[in-house]
């Protein structure tokens, strides 16, 4: 008998020793849902979880914020993914991620996995990512730091422009009024690149933007030019309007749409600096009063 035979699976196969939340390809996203195990532990906090996250489903809440502790090792980032999984109900190798867990039995009290499928049907758009890889290497010492990458990450979901918020605004009014498609098309054929390639140049491409918008009727040619020159200055954004940004998308969206944050590292990336936390618990608590229930707050 030949030892690796006795196993169900291939021994010499490539077991990721960190979880990261960059990495989203199939093949890893099958591995991390087949052989994640839900321990005796885990299973209060899926209970816990689920339990909670309902009541914004049928209802609403004004908690919604959920801080994932433990020492280093502990499985804080694979929860993160697992939870960002089945909330998306991602489905992999044609199968969904709920599945998974159903067909496995990781879960084996049943009023859970009814929480866990009523969450898995609702529609959400889930947002993962590492705040560090995500915030500016200049910004992280000012106490808007935390809003301004959740308004980076919101604009990059809906596929606007992350890296200038003000480019993003522009394309949310487009996106509002039926127009951008149009826009997006006009550019292609004008610049010969695709918007979604060139916009990251803006301060080179300024001339065309202000002729497109200008031969659609969209803005006036002065209006255009002072949006542009406004565009390149620093740009702030109060939590109360980020916010009702939200708020305005889910109720865009209808049909009891949520939005879910996934924050990984953030207790790292605030350290003992009160600013960003207390940034961080503002955003939470202007999100809980506006969307009640229907935008989270979830991170390690």
């Amino acid at each position: 008998m030949i030892i690796k035979d006795i196993f169900e699976k291939p021994i010499d196969r490539d077991i990721k020793g960190v979880i990261k939340v960059g990495q989203d390809d199939n093949a890893n996203v099958k591995q991390e849902l087949e052989e994640y195990v839900v321990t005796r532990e885990l299973q209060k906090h899926f209970a816990e979880f689920f339990s909670n996250y309902k009541r914004g489903i049928l209802g609403t809440t004004d908690k919604m914020g959920v801080w994932i502790s433990g020492f280093f090792g502990s499985g804080k980032s694979h929860f993160l993914k697992i939870l960002s999984y089945l909330l998306d109900n991602k489905e992999v190798d044609s199968k969904a991620a709920i599945d998974y867990f159903i067909d496995d039995r990781k879960i084996i009290d049943n009023a859970v996995l009814a929480d866990m499928r009523l969450a898995a049907n609702t529609p959400t758009d889930v947002v993962l990512f590492n705040i560090d890889s995500k915030g500016e290497t200049s910004g992280k010492q000012t106490k808007d730091a935390i809003v301004s990458v959740f308004l980076k990450v919101f604009n990059e979901m809906q596929g606007f422009c992350g890296a200038i918020p003000a480019l993003a605004d522009l394309e949310r009014k487009l996106s509002e009024d039926g127009k951008y498609d149009e826009f997006t098309t006009r550019f292609e054929a004008a610049f010969g690149s695709p918007w979604a390639e060139a916009r990251s140049d803006f301060d080179f491409i300024q001339d065309d933007v202000v002729e497109i918008l200008t031969d659609m009727g969209f803005m006036s040619e002065e209006a255009v030019r002072n949006w542009c020159e406004k565009a390149t200055e620093p740009y702030a954004i109060s939590i109360e309007r980020f916010a009702e940004l939200v708020k305005k998308y889910i109720d865009k969206k209808g049909h009891n749409h949520h939005v879910v944050f996934l924050v990984d590292e953030i207790g790292q990336y605030i350290g003992d600096d009160s600013k960003l936390m207390l940034n961080l618990q503002t955003v939470t608590e202007e999100l809980g009063k506006e969307c009640m229930g229907k935008a989270w707050v979830i991170v390690t």
